[in-house]
Protein backbone atom coordinates (compact mmCIF):
# COMPACT_ATOMS: atom_id res chain seq x y z
CA UNK A 1 0.00 0.00 0.00
CA UNK A 2 2.96 2.67 1.00
CA UNK A 3 5.56 1.60 -1.11
CA UNK A 4 5.07 -0.77 -3.55
CA UNK A 5 6.25 -4.20 -5.92
CA UNK A 6 9.83 -2.67 -5.85
CA UNK A 7 10.46 -2.60 -2.27
CA UNK A 8 8.59 -5.73 -1.73
CA UNK A 9 10.72 -7.44 -4.49
CA UNK A 10 13.73 -6.16 -2.11
CA UNK A 11 12.38 -7.56 1.29
CA UNK A 12 11.58 -11.03 -1.07
CA UNK A 13 15.44 -10.56 -1.51
CA UNK A 14 16.09 -9.78 2.06
CA UNK A 15 14.62 -13.03 2.96
CA UNK A 16 16.10 -15.12 0.73
CA UNK A 17 19.21 -14.25 1.68
CA UNK A 18 18.30 -14.79 5.30
CA UNK A 19 16.92 -17.94 4.83
CA UNK A 20 19.54 -19.47 3.55
CA UNK A 21 22.01 -18.32 6.71
CA UNK A 22 19.76 -18.81 9.00
CA UNK A 23 19.11 -22.95 8.18
CA UNK A 24 22.75 -23.36 9.24
CA UNK A 25 22.06 -22.44 12.84
CA UNK A 26 18.59 -23.86 12.99
CA UNK A 27 19.79 -27.39 12.02
CA UNK A 28 22.06 -27.44 14.94
CA UNK A 29 19.14 -26.52 17.56
CA UNK A 30 17.37 -28.83 16.02
CA UNK A 31 19.76 -31.72 17.65
CA UNK A 32 20.11 -29.96 20.60
CA UNK A 33 16.18 -29.22 21.85
CA UNK A 34 15.37 -32.84 22.60
CA UNK A 35 18.09 -32.83 24.77
CA UNK A 36 16.93 -29.44 26.97
CA UNK A 37 13.06 -31.21 27.09
CA UNK A 38 14.91 -34.51 28.72
CA UNK A 39 17.09 -32.84 31.00
CA UNK A 40 14.04 -30.67 32.12
CA UNK A 41 11.89 -33.73 32.24
CA UNK A 42 14.35 -35.60 34.17
CA UNK A 43 14.65 -32.60 36.75
CA UNK A 44 18.36 -32.02 35.93
CA UNK A 45 18.28 -28.35 35.62
CA UNK A 46 22.29 -27.62 36.18
CA UNK A 47 22.78 -29.96 32.90
CA UNK A 48 19.45 -28.14 31.32
CA UNK A 49 20.49 -24.67 31.84
CA UNK A 50 24.06 -25.72 30.24
CA UNK A 51 22.64 -26.99 27.29
CA UNK A 52 19.83 -23.55 27.30
CA UNK A 53 23.40 -21.36 27.57
CA UNK A 54 25.77 -23.31 25.33
CA UNK A 55 22.96 -23.72 22.52
CA UNK A 56 22.12 -20.10 22.90
CA UNK A 57 25.99 -19.18 22.56
CA UNK A 58 26.96 -21.54 19.47
CA UNK A 59 24.18 -21.43 17.67
CA UNK A 60 24.58 -17.03 17.78
CA UNK A 61 28.39 -18.02 16.79
CA UNK A 62 27.15 -20.01 14.06
CA UNK A 63 25.05 -17.16 12.78
CA UNK A 64 28.02 -14.97 13.00
CA UNK A 65 30.19 -16.86 10.92
CA UNK A 66 27.74 -16.70 8.04
CA UNK A 67 26.40 -12.81 8.53
CA UNK A 68 29.64 -11.10 9.19
CA UNK A 69 30.91 -11.74 5.70
CA UNK A 70 27.23 -10.92 4.33
CA UNK A 71 27.05 -7.89 6.23
CA UNK A 72 30.01 -6.36 4.93
CA UNK A 73 30.01 -7.57 1.80
CA UNK A 74 26.59 -7.09 1.06
CA UNK A 75 27.08 -5.01 -2.37
CA UNK A 76 29.24 -7.22 -3.49
CA UNK A 77 27.44 -10.34 -2.69
CA UNK A 78 24.16 -8.74 -4.72
CA UNK A 79 25.47 -7.91 -7.78
CA UNK A 80 27.30 -11.29 -8.30
CA UNK A 81 24.06 -13.11 -7.25
CA UNK A 82 21.46 -10.33 -9.23
CA UNK A 83 23.67 -7.78 -10.91
CA UNK A 84 20.88 -5.12 -10.25
CA UNK A 85 18.78 -5.25 -7.18
CA UNK A 86 15.97 -3.18 -5.80
CA UNK A 87 16.47 -0.01 -3.79
CA UNK A 88 16.30 -0.80 0.23
CA UNK A 89 17.46 -4.33 -1.18
CA UNK A 90 21.28 -3.99 0.69
CA UNK A 91 19.48 -2.69 4.14
CA UNK A 92 17.43 -4.77 4.20
CA UNK A 93 19.57 -7.97 3.81
CA UNK A 94 21.57 -6.05 6.69
CA UNK A 95 18.69 -5.50 8.86
CA UNK A 96 17.06 -8.97 8.42
CA UNK A 97 20.27 -10.90 9.46
CA UNK A 98 20.40 -8.38 12.55
CA UNK A 99 16.80 -9.71 13.34
CA UNK A 100 17.35 -12.89 12.47
CA UNK A 101 20.90 -13.11 15.09
CA UNK A 102 18.61 -11.48 17.84
CA UNK A 103 16.34 -14.18 17.61
CA UNK A 104 18.51 -17.24 17.22
CA UNK A 105 19.28 -16.04 21.05
CA UNK A 106 15.50 -17.02 21.55
CA UNK A 107 15.35 -20.28 19.74
CA UNK A 108 16.50 -23.03 23.34
CA UNK A 109 15.21 -20.28 25.56
CA UNK A 110 11.26 -21.00 23.57
CA UNK A 111 11.92 -24.93 24.27
CA UNK A 112 12.99 -24.66 27.44
CA UNK A 113 9.66 -22.75 28.23
CA UNK A 114 7.47 -25.31 25.72
CA UNK A 115 9.10 -28.24 28.35
CA UNK A 116 7.75 -26.12 31.51
CA UNK A 117 4.44 -26.66 30.30
CA UNK A 118 3.52 -22.88 31.66
CA UNK A 119 3.28 -21.43 27.93
CA UNK A 120 -0.25 -20.06 28.69
CA UNK A 121 0.73 -16.56 30.27
CA UNK A 122 4.03 -16.72 28.25
CA UNK A 123 2.22 -17.02 24.63
CA UNK A 124 0.43 -14.19 25.48
CA UNK A 125 2.51 -12.02 26.00
CA UNK A 126 5.34 -12.62 23.97
CA UNK A 127 2.66 -13.17 21.26
CA UNK A 128 0.87 -10.31 21.90
CA UNK A 129 4.49 -8.32 21.61
CA UNK A 130 5.09 -9.97 18.27
CA UNK A 131 1.65 -9.28 16.82
CA UNK A 132 2.22 -5.42 17.46
CA UNK A 133 5.13 -5.30 14.95
CA UNK A 134 2.06 -5.25 12.04
CA UNK A 135 0.19 -2.27 13.48
CA UNK A 136 3.41 -0.53 14.96
CA UNK A 137 5.07 -0.84 11.54
CA UNK A 138 1.63 0.01 9.98
CA UNK A 139 2.27 3.53 11.76
CA UNK A 140 5.68 4.08 10.80
CA UNK A 141 4.65 3.77 7.06
CA UNK A 142 1.60 5.73 7.35
CA UNK A 143 3.57 8.82 8.90
CA UNK A 144 5.68 8.67 6.37
CA UNK A 145 8.75 7.05 7.55
CA UNK A 146 10.95 5.08 5.56
CA UNK A 147 10.60 1.21 4.74
CA UNK A 148 13.69 0.42 6.57
CA UNK A 149 11.63 1.85 9.83
CA UNK A 150 9.61 -1.65 9.61
CA UNK A 151 12.66 -3.61 10.37
CA UNK A 152 13.74 -0.88 13.25
CA UNK A 153 10.04 -2.11 14.62
CA UNK A 154 10.98 -5.80 14.20
CA UNK A 155 14.39 -5.52 15.74
CA UNK A 156 12.88 -3.48 18.85
CA UNK A 157 10.30 -6.17 19.32
CA UNK A 158 12.95 -8.96 19.07
CA UNK A 159 14.79 -7.55 21.78
CA UNK A 160 12.13 -6.84 23.65
CA UNK A 161 10.78 -10.47 23.41
CA UNK A 162 13.97 -11.32 24.35
CA UNK A 163 14.08 -10.16 27.18
CA UNK A 164 10.55 -11.01 28.22
CA UNK A 165 11.17 -15.19 27.50
CA UNK A 166 14.06 -14.62 30.07
CA UNK A 167 12.37 -13.16 32.41
CA UNK A 168 9.39 -15.82 32.31
CA UNK A 169 12.05 -17.99 32.52
CA UNK A 170 13.71 -16.53 35.48
CA UNK A 171 10.15 -17.33 37.16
Amino acid sequence: IFIGPVVNAARGVATTVNNAITSFANNFMTALNPQITKSYAAGNYGYMNGLVERGSRFSFYIMLVFILPVMFETEFILNIWLDTYPEYTVSFVRLTLVVSAIDILSNTLINLQTATGKIRNYQLVVGGILMMNFPLSYLCLKLGLSPVSVYIVAIVVAVCCLFLRLLFLRR
